[in-house]
């Protein structure tokens, strides 16, 4: 276990993009604690940018296991090893500590460093990973999943975040005010990783003519953009947004008064830079988000298993039109009145 006299730690957290979003709200709690700790990050190249800007990262290492997994040949593997070999020479941490609890991310944090923390065996998403680590963190894999990352932090630092001190967070990804700002009063994010888990392009159609409020919707591939380009074509208050990269997406969100969608990266990002947000659950656990006074979720009815989600359940056809509009004009007027005072 690391004392706070240490200076340098890596956090290895590699993908996906919301795993990253919510992964990193450790860190201005972990500086806030230890002033004088140095913090690095290990990412895949692709969502590096998510990243950038940030105060509370002294350093960000990449490495491309896409192209890797793409092609899957000696000299892609050669790369990947000097990357790694590179940083474990050059940088001679104190301690890493691997928020992704899978086989690749402990291999990868045990080759840098042979001090390692990270989940144990009944705890991580695939156990033999625990192998790797010289000290672990014992909590249900079925917890919230940005408590499961305080857990982890506190164990490796010896430090006591409380669940409730995450309620008080600050902003904790940044970006540069030179991109574009968001044309719309809110944000729709209408796409996902899975059909299962993205409203329907109907009802986000019915709630952009139910609020009757300036619209943007943002989309990553071009099945998205023919969705959001149909519902801006059928309404007088939506736009499509341009295609932004993910620096561009977090000044997008941040100019923004309310993003709404589906439980996706984008949609949380709202959380990390303390912009309201509704985000909409259907066959995924609640408990990939925590509530705060801005940040609001809604549930279909169905019962997920975290280890077993159900590629069957499209229940999040089911949530209501109007209970979003509702929720959405209450953070909307919260909003309104913190401006004005």
């Amino acid at each position: 276990m690391l004392v706070k006299t240490s200076q340098k730690i890596l956090i290895v957290r590699l993908s996906a993009l919301g795993d990253i979003i919510h992964s990193s709200a450790v860190l201005p709690f972990i500086k806030k604690a230890i002033p004088g700790i140095q913090i690095d990050w290990l990412v895949e190249v692709q969502f590096q940018q998510i990243l950038e800007n940030n105060p509370y990262i002294r350093h960000i290492h990449t490495v491309d296991l896409k192209q890797f997994k793409r092609n899957k040949n000696f000299i892609n593997f050669q790369k990947v090893l000097l990357q790694l070999n590179k940083i474990r020479m050059e940088y001679k941490y104190d301690l890493i500590i691997d928020m992704q609890g899978l086989l690749k991310s402990s291999l990868i944090s045990r080759y840098i460093s042979n001090k390692v923390h990270g989940f144990s065996w009944n705890s991580a998403k695939e156990g033999f990973c625990s192998l790797f680590y010289n000290s672990t963190t014992k909590i249900s894999y079925s917890e919230n999943k940005i408590w499961r990352n305080f857990a982890l932090v506190n164990d490796a630092l010896n430090l006591d975040f409380k669940e409730e001190d995450i309620l008080k967070k600050r902003p904790h990804l940044f970006c540069m005010n030179s991109f574009p700002k968001a044309k719309g009063q809110i944000i729709f994010v209408i796409g996902s990783s899975m059909d299962q888990k993205n409203y329907p392009k109907e009802k986000f159609l019915e709630l952009a003519r139910e609020l009757d409020k300036p619209i943007s919707i943002v989309w990553g591939n071009e099945k998205e953009f023919e969705i959001a380009e149909w519902i801006a074509n059928k309404t007088g208050n939506a736009i499509v947004a341009p295609k932004l990269s993910l620096n561009q997406l977090k000044h997008y969100v941040l100019s923004s008064d309310l993003v709404i969608g589906n439980d996706t990266g984008p949609t949380h990002l709202a959380w990390a830079m303390n912009v309201p947000s509704i985000v909409l659950f259907g066959m995924t656990p609640i408990e990939q988000m925590i509530e705060t006074n801005i940040n609001k979720y809604l549930k279909s009815e169905s019962e997920v298993d975290p280890e077993d989600l159900d590629k069957d359940d499209y229940s999040i056809c089911d949530i209501e039109v109007g209970d979003v509009v509702k929720l959405a004009l209450q953070l909307l007027e919260k909003e309104e009145r913190n401006i004005t005072h």
